[in-house]
Formats: C-alpha cells, sequence, structure tokens
C-alpha cells in the first residue's frame, strides 16, 4: 500500500452532486428574481464567492442567498446516492488499516445531514468543512488541519478530488494527488485546466482507485 491516509473531496468526488447545485443556484436566485439556466449558473456561479456573485446579480444580502442553496442542496442530497464503487472502496480502505478523511468546503450542516443517509456517518477519522478553516481549498489548510488530526505527514497521504482547488490544495500541503475526470463532468469543468494541475493520477472511474492506492 502506497499511503497511510486517504484524503477525499465530497461533492463531484464521492457523490455526485453538481447537478444538485446548480438546481438549487436555479431555485434560490429565482427567490431574488433572477432567472438562469444551467449553463449561467455553471459559468456565473459555481467556484466563485458569495459576496461576488451577490454583487453582480444585485443581490442585496449574499448571506441569505447563501443559505437558500445551502439548504436545496441539503435536502437534495437527502435521497441521493453514492458513486458506485465510493462506498466499498472506503470499507476496503479502512478494513486494511488505512485512515480516511473527507476534506470538503460545503458547509457543516450540509454535510452532517448528508452523511448518515449516505451510509458514510462512520467511514472517515476526520472531517473537515468549511466552517473548520480560514481558507478553503485551494489553500492548503483545510488539508494540513486533517494530517495534523491524523497523525500523518504530507508524503503519507492522497488528496483525491474533481476540480483544480482539490489537486492545487493537495499540491500545496505535499500530498500526493488524485483527480477524478468522468465524462459527466465536462460539463462543469474545463479538462484542460484541470489537466493543467498535473495530478499524480487521473481516473474517470472509482474501480481504477484500488490499483492507485496499491491496495491489495
Amino acid at each position: 500500500m502506497l499511503y497511510r491516509a486517504i484524503l477525499f473531496d465530497f461533492d463531484g468526488t464521492l457523490v455526485p452532486s453538481l447537478p444538485l447545485w446548480v438546481r438549487s443556484y436555479q431555485q434560490a436566485m429565482h427567490r431574488f428574481e433572477c432567472v438562469l439556466t444551467e449553463d449561467d449558473v455553471i459559468r456565473r456561479c459555481f467556484y466563485r464567492d458569495w459576496d461576488v456573485i451577490a454583487e453582480e446579480f444585485e443581490i442585496e444580502d449574499a448571506r441569505e442567498l447563501r443559505l437558500h442553496v445551502e439548504a436545496g442542496v441539503r435536502d437534495a442530497l437527502m435521497t441521493s446516492e453514492l458513486f458506485p464503487l465510493a462506498l466499498p472502496l472506503i470499507q476496503q480502505c479502512r478494513e486494511l488499516g488505512l485512515q480516511t478523511a473527507l476534506v470538503t468546503s460545503a458547509a457543516r450542516f450540509i454535510v452532517e445531514h448528508a452523511l448518515p443517509s449516505l451510509l458514510l456517518h462512520d467511514q472517515f477519522d476526520s472531517v473537515v468543512c468549511a466552517d473548520d478553516v480560514q481558507h478553503f481549498k485551494p489553500h492548503p489548510e483545510p488539508i494540513q488541519k486533517t494530517l495534523n488530526a491524523l497523525g500523518r505527514a504530507a508524503h503519507e497521504a492522497i488528496m483525491i478530488g474533481d476540480s483544480s482547488a482539490d489537486i492545487k490544495a493537495g499540491k500545496a500541503a505535499g500530498t500526493a494527488t488524485a483527480l477524478f475526470l468522468p465524462d459527466a463532468h465536462a460539463r462543469f469543468h474545463s479538462f484542460d485546466v484541470l489537466r493543467a494541475t498535473e495530478p499524480d493520477h487521473i481516473f474517470n472511474d472509482h474501480r481504477e482507485l484500488p490499483g492507485i492506492l496499491g491496495l491489495p
């Protein structure tokens, strides 16, 4: 086995939730009399600060916008499923004595609501959410905080995620990195931009991960 700690992103890596975020943005924006297409949301809302989005759409209270979007995602996740093989993979890691952790920029109230229904509530040795850090990925703080909680050095860990922020954060913290690049994510990301982050590994199906992680 190549690593002692396996760090997972949540949205888009373990659960196919990016479409849920699109719909939640649309529903929240409708409250502020803004009608957005799916492409509008991806282009003008994804991976941007709440204050920037609110200013662009002339929404007075960025916090209110955020609460509406996140509440929609939280509710939608209650009936969602993981990517196939994601749970068996995590369970295999734990059975082999590896530590597993969740490193996400989602709010804790979203994650804590979602984990039980996804059968992930007892599958992580550490869970670091947006509420736990001053700086989000791609800053290395969330990963460094996770490594400290696990008692692991960076070279013992790998960060697995689907965004450039995940890979950049892993590299900045000194871990190995694996980029999840399924065809279905082409509408949410520029694959050229993602590949340009130069992850140590790229995979498009979770069944590839045991080989990447050196699992027996």
